[in-house]
């Protein structure tokens, strides 16, 4: 995945640092909704690397179906 620029980890990590498993059902879903908007911006970096998978990576996603 490295070779293919398919790492997306060290993008999402930082993203993660707020979560507070502690935190209210309200709170954390909030969290939750907010996080998926930004991954899921068009110009996310973590979005782009999830989407060229099955093109940049057939067998990886083969893997990841069985």
């Amino acid at each position: 995945m490295a070779a293919r620029s398919l790492l997306f980890l060290a993008d999402l990590a930082p993203l993660l640092t707020g979560f507070d498993p502690k935190a209210s059902e309200t709170k954390q879903r909030a969290f939750l909704i907010h996080l998926h908007a930004m991954i899921n911006a068009a110009p996310s970096k973590i979005r782009s690397r999830l989407s060229r998978l099955t093109i940049d990576s057939p067998d990886l996603l083969a893997v990841i179906k069985v």
